[in-house]
């Protein structure tokens, strides 16, 4: 008998007196049940979809799917992306409630209505349809319809009979396995790794699954309108339809493959079980992309990290006018610097401003001095003169922080945008040098040319002498500090600085202020 991985390594399953298997259940406190089809000579067949977006399989045993392929995104061991994880448990299970623990449906073996099911513009929508019954009588239906040009399908869940168990009230569709690291850096894959829930007008966001071992959570009740776990780039979510869900339950593990501390999470959607039950559920299998989740009008989008709720909105900004500006300029590396030069555009009245206020600075440096040497033990009185000073010459000593101020919120939503969403993933700028702008810079060129221009700039702006040691360390720490971060980042940062000196130089060398008088 061939039974998935609901219990670890070190804990033996035993056989009840009705020949089920029973199990302990990593993601649960009491021992799990699996239930068996009528004993056969059958074995486990696969049912192939293929469709303009994914290939999938679906194994007869469980019905459930052990493979999900996404076409048009690149994987790490062949062309297109795996999101299942082998070797763990498949879904979407079903989880029957019951007086004597749970039972599993993934022993089942099902009959499917085709073998076979191929999608494209002349057949776009088909239907799969898997029955199985088990020893107790239980018959339980899923019925799967897929749509060729859709990440999102739907699954109908019927079940009845079963007179001879003693049911609950309520069953789970199950999603045990999570989902597959997909990137090469993996740790990075791994740190994104969360499950979802949105329960009523409340979204949870559960960042922590997996990365440690705990017990089992229970169950959080309410209506649940979604729940699902995601990577950095992909999305496993669960929508009940015409039913609300009764509440959900998010679980992790830290899996240790040997290469990679891995982590499983598993989602579950509660619902109610009767003597008969019809039940339907969406199921989106795709890429974390903001505006496809959003069109589906359940609040998935939700689920894509635009950064903390003040910076979100800089994000979403930023990231439409990064996808408008890719329909007409297909390298993203260019985009990004047309991006960085309508930012300069927009910014400039008050870029200027503080280029006015620094040169303004400058050139009252040794009056400053001179007050400091004049009033050195007395700190109100220079305070006071200071101020007298700055007013004289109409200078603002705080106006060249403005325009950076503003840069932090567009630095920290493109940092948001570049490492989270799926848009710069596999982005090329120069072929066999940048060939993703989501990940850092292989040889560092653009972190280099960041710190060089950052010195560059420093040096055009800063007399002070005693500042010296702060212009040539400061690019040196954020060198080291940025150098890992995405490449697409620092190509903006770069480019910003490039265009800030050029300003710069054109200010000193054709609008310097007059000198300040005493």
């Amino acid at each position: 008998e061939n039974v998935s991985p609901f219990s670890s390594d070190q804990i033996p399953t035993r056989i009840d007196q009705n020949r089920n298997r029973v199990a302990d259940s990593w993601d649960r406190s009491e021992q799990v049940t699996f239930l068996f089809s009528a004993p056969s000579d059958e074995n486990p067949q696969d049912v192939l979809i293929e469709s303009e977006y994914f290939r999938g399989i679906i194994s007869t045993q469980g019905a459930n799917i052990t493979s999900w392929q996404l076409k048009k995104y690149r994987g790490i061991d062949g062309p297109w992306v795996e999101l299942i994880p082998q070797g763990r448990e498949y879904g979407p299970d079903i989880i029957l409630t019951s007086e004597e623990g749970p039972y599993s449906l993934q022993n089942v073996m099902f009959d499917s209505n085709r073998d076979r099911l191929n999608l494209s513009e002349s057949k776009k929508q088909g239907t799969l349809v898997f029955t199985g019954t088990t020893q107790n009588g239980l018959t339980i239906t899923k019925q799967y319809t897929f749509n060729n040009d859709n990440y999102a399908f739907e699954i109908k869940v019927g079940m009845n009979g079963g007179g001879n168990l003693p049911l609950g009230s309520k069953y789970y569709l199950r999603w045990g396995g999570g989902i597959r690291v997909t990137e090469q850096d993996a740790s990075q894959d791994l740190l994104a790794f969360r499950g979802f829930a949105q329960l009523g007008d409340t979204f949870i966001d559960e960042d922590g699954l997996g990365t440690e071992i705990e017990d089992p959570r229970a169950e959080t009740t309410g209506e649940l309108l979604w729940t699902g776990v995601r990577s950095k780039y992909f999305l496993a979510a669960f929508i009940p339809q015409d039913n609300p869900g009764k509440g959900y339950r998010l679980n992790g593990r830290p899996i240790n493959t040997g290469e990679i501390q891995d982590r499983q999470i598993s989602a579950e959607i509660s619902m109610t079980l009767s003597s008969s039950i019809n039940d339907k559920f969406l199921i989106y299998l795709g890429p974390v992309h903001y505006e496809t989740l959003e069109s589906y009008g359940f609040g998935l989008e939700n689920a894509v990290d635009l950064g903390w709720s003040i910076i979100s909105p800089v994000s979403k900004i930023t990231l439409s006018m990064l996808v408008w500006l890719h329909q007409f300029i297909s390298n993203y590396g260019i985009v990004i610097i047309i991006l960085s030069v309508f930012v300069k555009i927009i910014l400039f009245p008050l870029t200027y401003k503080s280029m006015k206020a620094t040169q303004g600075m400058q050139q009252i440096q040794p009056q400053m001095e001179a007050l400091r040497e004049k009033h050195k033990n007395d700190s109100q009185k220079l305070n006071k003169e200071m101020m007298k000073l700055y007013k004289e010459g109409g200078v603002n000593p705080l106006g060249g922080c403005l325009p950076m101020v503003l840069q932090i919120p567009i630095l920290f939503s493109l940092y948001t945008v570049f490492s989270s969403t799926i848009e710069l993933r596999d982005a090329p700028f120069i072929d066999a040098w940048i060939n993703d702008l989501s990940l850092k810079d292989p040889i560092y060129v653009l972190p280099v040319l960041m710190g060089l221009t950052m010195l560059l700039q420093s040096k055009m702006t800063m007399k002070d002498p005693r500042q010296a040691m702060f212009i040539y360390v400061m690019p040196i720490v954020l060198f080291f500090i940025m150098k890992d971060l995405p490449s697409g980042l620092i190509l903006y940062w770069t480019m910003v600085n490039i265009l800030t000196i050029i300003q710069q130089y054109i200010q000193n060398r054709f609008l310097p202020i007059s000198p300040a008088t005493t």
